[in-house]
């Protein structure tokens, strides 16, 4: 890859320098079937997807990427020219089962995540590296990353990485986070729920029952009163199970969030 072009900050650009580290990443993958890979960069960690993978997708966003992973890759992949949020909107039906694997853009990594979720009929696994405090929130604590996960994937920290490993380097350190897909979703994947999700994390201070009250629907008491929730709690203080069982509650009841 031509090394005079320069890393763009508004693309969130972050590129892996060591070979044996991207060997490592690409190892977490157990899916031997389609791969999607998103922003490959300069190719480190696609030249191991390729290996393994019996189709491999890439999508890159900046123009100025695409002559030399043609020229590095020379057909071996499907090079898809555009912006990943727009393209995983909603994942292509012809891609099929494709697990994915990307080095995130660390600017666009939040809401890339909810598109992977809403997806999630489609994607079997998914290896991502995040800032690290990013991942921690994804496995560990609650928000609305976590809420969003939680439902449709098992995931796990599977390496950390200090920000030499990049070019340029960050400013905190990465992680990679293994997603496996669980055999039953224990809510529908389906655009509500990521509202939701957003929803009850908006002004984290404030009390779950005023975030949600907004509208002023009525029957918003009724269910805080049947599953057993403070008014004056917040969203963060409530277990996964509880804010799954809120969702269901609303959503049986027809509000709008």
């Amino acid at each position: 890859m031509d090394s005079r072009i320069k890393r763009k900050k508004h693309f969130g650009q972050h590129f892996l320098t060591n070979p044996e580290t991207a060997e490592r990443i690409a190892g977490f993958l157990s899916w031997k079937g389609a791969v999607v890979e998103i922003g490959p960069g300069d190719g480190i960690l696609t030249a191991f997807l390729i290996r393994q993978s019996r189709v491999l997708r890439v999508v890159e966003r900046d123009g100025e990427l695409i002559p030399g992973l043609k020229r590095k890759f020379d057909g071996r992949l499907e090079l898809i020219h555009g912006d990943a949020l727009k393209i995983m909107k909603n994942m292509p039906e012809s891609w099929g089962q494709s697990a994915v694997v990307s080095n995130l853009p660390y600017n666009i990594a939040s809401p890339l995540t909810f598109r992977f979720c809403r997806n999630i009929k489609q994607i079997p696994e998914m290896v991502l590296m995040y800032q690290r405090e990013v991942a921690d929130k994804i496995v560990s604590e609650s928000g609305p990353l976590n809420l969003a996960v939680t439902p449709f994937f098992d995931t796990r920290i599977a390496m950390t990485l200090k920000p030499a490993s990049f070019s340029p380097p960050p400013k905190v350190d990465s992680a990679v986070v293994h997603f496996t897909r669980k055999k039953e979703f224990e809510v529908e994947p389906e655009d509500e729920y990521f509202r939701f999700c957003r929803r009850i994390f908006e002004n984290r201070r404030k009390m779950l029952y005023k975030n949600i009250m907004k509208k002023k629907d009525a029957g918003i008491l009724k269910i805080f009163q049947q599953l057993n929730i403070p008014r004056s709690v917040r969203a963060d203080q409530l277990s996964v199970s509880q804010l799954l069982a809120l969702y269901r509650e609303v959503k049986a009841n027809g509000i709008q969030l």
